[in-house]
């Protein structure tokens, strides 16, 4: 059934689409020169920049060499029942990279990568996640920011979602001396956990290189809930709220929080630094914010 503003693809390597306003299509990579030779590499990042009111679903992603799918500068987007794989030690391999955009749904899909199975830098806004799998991979994250001036990401919403085997779970991230950035109103609920490194983790001196600024992060985290946050950590620090020194993340809520440690020694622990909040309900671990700073 074809549909204004609906974008259905079975499968496809080697295309940008930008496209508003298009019939129902299924593409074959044949017409755009991709060969079936077992050595030519046909596979290229599937990107969409400044696209409004469309659906992209059923669509099977595999072995990308960079980022799955790249969502720039769009708008009342819908990603459903998309099927994205990558080996696990794949860099720089993201699922779904959005940023610059505004409404955008993804919905009811697998996700196993090398990197961040959604990844949302500066300029999301209103992004609702529910019902996806993610793993292998790097777990789904806000950021990093602080690289650029006025970074912003707020109206985050993740719901139904399971994490397995990940490296993080739900991660937010902000370079050491970064400049002056902003996330707010990050709201995740019903999350499942399995065997996850780091199941909760916001981490505020994100430096993957060598050489790290030991100066704090300009990015204020404020207005962020984790509800019912439940299954195992493989690390001992299943919580790490690693805040700024500069600007101390304010209003962190954690409701119902249960994970336990998957490892023969001790119990799950929670790990702050200048992190002001509340935990309320289930405490597992037992919670480590501090109501005033």
């Amino acid at each position: 059934m074809a549909s204004k503003s609906c974008l259905e693809i079975a499968f496809i390597f080697g295309l940008v689409l930008v496209c508003t306003n298009a019939e129902e299509k299924v593409f074959n990579v044949l017409s755009y020169g991709a060969k079936a030779d077992g050595v030519t590499d046909n596979s290229k990042t599937l990107g969409f920049d400044f696209v409004n009111n469309i659906i992209v679903s059923d669509l099977h992603s595999m072995n990308s060499k960079n980022i799955h799918f790249k969502v720039f500068g769009c708008g009342n987007m819908t990603f459903s029942h998309v099927n994205i794989s990558a080996p696990p030690n794949s860099p720089n391999t993201d699922g779904i990279h959005i940023s610059h955009s505004t409404n955008i749904h993804v919905l009811d899909s697998h996700i196993g990568t090398g990197d961040d199975c959604i990844a949302m830098i500066a300029g999301s806004n209103n992004i609702n996640i529910s019902g996806v799998t993610c793993g292998p991979g790097h777990g789904i994250s806000i950021g990093s920011l602080g690289n650029s001036p006025n970074e912003v990401v707020k109206d985050i919403y993740v719901k139904n979602c399971t994490l397995i085997g990940t490296q993080n779970g739900l991660r937010i991230k902000t370079w050491a001396s970064s400049i002056v950035g902003n996330v707010s109103n990050i709201n995740y609920e019903d999350i499942i956990m399995k065997k996850v490194q780091n199941p909760i983790f916001i981490d505020q001196n994100y430096c993957p290189t060598c050489h790290c600024s030991k100066k704090p992060s300009s990015v204020q985290i404020k207005d962020v809930t984790f509800n019912n946050i439940r299954g195992s950590s493989s690390s001992g620090r299943a919580v790490i709220l690693d805040c700024s020194a500069l600007f101390p993340c304010e209003n962190i809520i954690l409701n119902d929080i249960n994970l336990v440690y998957y490892g023969h020694h001790g119990h799950a622990t929670a790990f702050c630094a200048h992190a002001k909040g509340k935990a309320t309900g289930k405490e597992l671990p037992p919670s480590c914010l501090n109501e005033s700073l």
